[in-house]
């Protein structure tokens, strides 16, 4: 497949020196031109408004102070190049390498900037239609596709709580977000933030949905770690959102169940991927998320 990619660098007139898979994305291509980098990334299931999207939204944010990754344009001036019903997208690389080590100022910086790009997201007015981030739809269609088996590890309590916590969680103000925020999409060098990446999912959804969906990332790399690490990682992540942008008590609430369900998803992959050694040090873990008092406490402040 590699060899195929110059033909279709050359609408963006990049000839590489080097091409290479990125590890564990099987869709996303590194290269090398005159000692820059770049990414070629390969669009599944997408469409011409969401590629065109990403390029309005990302030029905004850029122009709000906000550094992210941009679609670069195309000798025809166009943020993608179209192979059948394949997109492909090209982006120059930021500086800075993804969040991989958790310190208490790192994490603050990481709120901070996640608060700055909600609110510049909220100011954002979107050219085409924008799918909604369905959260609780999202998790029953993992639990329908599990065994009762492995529902009943998760936590039958836990799981009968969902439709009391979604009728919450519909009311909250509903507003663009990233909807991929993980770790590994927030880049930092030097213990600051240096930009956020991979634009393609764009969705709307309460802001804390961003939030939760880094806070679970986080968990579950720390797994391993110390309970009090733990909480204290959220704390200060919460600290640093805040000291931008206030959560409501009704938010903040509704966050520890929204973490849980992220987890619970993450578990519902692993499962159904195969790797058991992983759903096993999950379960344990989340069920004693569930009923730790300390935890949830922990988003408050």
């Amino acid at each position: 497949m590699i060899e195929p990619l110059h033909d279709l660098l050359l609408n963006w007139k990049i000839h590489p020196s080097s091409i290479e898979n990125v590890e564990s994305h099987p869709n996303v291509y590194k290269l090398r031109s005159r000692e820059k980098t770049f990414y070629l990334k390969k669009r599944l299931n997408s469409s011409v408004e969401k590629r065109m999207e990403e390029l309005l939204l990302t030029s905004f944010l850029l122009e709000k102070g906000i550094t992210v990754e941009r679609p670069m344009l195309t000798v025809s001036h166009q943020p993608f190049v179209k192979q059948f019903q394949v997109f492909y997208s090209l982006y120059q690389a930021l500086e800075g390498l993804p969040v991989q080590f958790y310190s208490f100022t790192s994490l603050e910086g990481v709120g901070t900037y996640l608060s700055q790009l909600h609110s510049r997201l909220k100011q954002y007015t979107c050219k085409y239609e924008v799918e909604e981030w369905k959260v609780e739809t999202h998790l029953r269609e993992w639990i329908s596709g599990q065994d009762s088996k492995m529902i009943e590890r998760c936590g039958e309590g836990f799981l009968g709580r969902l439709n009391e916590w979604s009728f919450s969680y519909r009311k909250l103000s509903h507003q663009l977000v990233h909807s991929d925020c993980h770790p590994r999409n927030i880049l930092m060098k030097e213990g600051r933030v240096t930009g956020v990446i991979d634009f393609e999912r764009i969705r709307k959804a309460p802001r804390i949905a961003d939030v939760c969906y880094f806070l679970a990332g986080m968990l579950k790399d720390q797994v391993k770690q110390r309970e009090d690490e733990q909480f204290e990682s959220i704390h200060a992540f919460m600290e640093g959102y805040q000291s931008d942008s206030t959560l409501t008590q009704e938010e903040k609430g509704l966050m520890p169940f929204l973490v849980i369900i992220f987890l619970l998803q993450y578990t519902f992959y692993y499962n159904q991927k195969g790797y058991s050694h992983v759903v096993s040090t999950y379960i344990p873990f989340i069920n004693k998320l569930v009923k730790s008092g300390v935890y949830e406490r922990a988003f408050q402040m």
